[in-house]
């Protein structure tokens, strides 16, 4: 590859529809994991203009840093934050952004490569992830219906929507929570319809309940309320219900016990994430619009729980 190469095409009509782009797979850096797209991707870097894909990798975003502190468009991602600043958004969210930071943690990759691949990598069917000229550059829009598929060596992306000259094409990463593009990307969508946000639960002598919302219409998971059903069933409730995995009601009490609890946990995380919000206002858009978003959506359930429930005290 040459800086001349002509190695992709781009649907130039008036109105873009169907097939957006045409891409040969030698164009790609392509391996079978991430981790393993990660290593050649820093290989390569490391080449220079020895690397076949040096005009490719000279457009990617650097990881700089200044006074010790990450700069440039990498440092939106959470994992190139100071420790103040993940701090606050810990207190505020109740810690999902820093679990799923640790959970997500490779000290063994080169930072910049993994930070590039958990970005901008895309899975080819039938060859691996691949790090792809051009379509590693077009933004996320969830409500975008994006395929791919490969014709005589070439990657073909289409969308089913329809854009006009002028307008900014998007295509979808996937079916992302806030917390992921957060944390993978470094951007939050104002209208995220796949979003879906957690709270911890505590009980003495029990594991920790994680309870899923979705932002959506504001449900919460089945599988929280079975396990929260059999924390406070009474032992003849326990004894009556061992046949249904607690996956209905199991009494109008352990019912109302139940949202009750999850009530209470909500109201102080929707107090957190509203609170931290105010706090970065005009300061951090990023945080405030990813807190605003969760304090929205744990909202919506607070909201079905009241009316499920008009007199219930939490």
């Amino acid at each position: 590859m040459t800086y001349d190469d002509p190695v992709f095409s781009i649907t130039s009509s008036p109105t873009i529809n169907g097939n957006i782009l045409q891409c040969p797979l030698s164009a790609c850096i392509i391996a079978d994991t991430p981790e393993n797209l990660s290593h050649k991707l820093a290989k390569e870097r490391d080449l220079g203009c020895d690397s076949y894909y040096a005009p490719y990798i000279d457009v990617l975003p650097p990881l700089e840093s200044k006074d010790g502190r990450y700069i440039g468009p990498l440092s939106s991602m959470p994992r190139f934050w100071n420790t103040e600043r993940i701090e606050f958004v810990s207190a505020a969210d109740g810690g999902q952004m820093e679990r799923k930071l640790n959970e997500d943690e490779r000290k063994d990759l080169d930072p910049w490569a993994w930070a590039c691949v958990s970005s901008r990598a895309n899975y080819v069917l039938g060859h691996g992830f691949a790090m792809t000229p051009i379509l590693d550059m077009i933004n996320h829009d969830s409500s975008v219906s994006t395929s791919a598929k490969i014709i005589d060596d070439n990657l073909h992306l289409s969308i089913d929507d329809k854009f006009s000259i002028g307008d900014e094409i998007f295509i979808s990463y996937g079916d992302l929570t806030n917390l992921e593009t957060l944390c993978n990307y470094g951007f939050v969508s104002n209208d995220n319809k796949c979003n879906f946000e957690s709270i911890d639960i505590f009980m003495m002598r029990k594991p920790p309940c994680k309870v899923t919302i979705s932002g959506m219409d504001g449900s919460i998971d089945q599988g929280s309320l079975a396990t929260l059903r059999s924390y406070l069933a009474t032992p003849t409730e326990l004894e009556n219900a061992s046949n249904s995995f607690f996956m209905t009601p199991i009494s109008d009490s352990n019912e109302e016990e139940v949202y009750c609890l999850i009530a209470s946990f909500l109201d102080e995380a929707i107090t957190d994430a509203s609170e931290g919000a105010d706090k970065i206002q005009g300061e951090d858009d990023l945080v405030e619009t990813y807190l605003r978003k969760r304090a929205e959506t744990l909202q919506k359930a607070l909201q079905n729980i009241k009316k499920k429930f008009p007199l219930l005290e939490y």
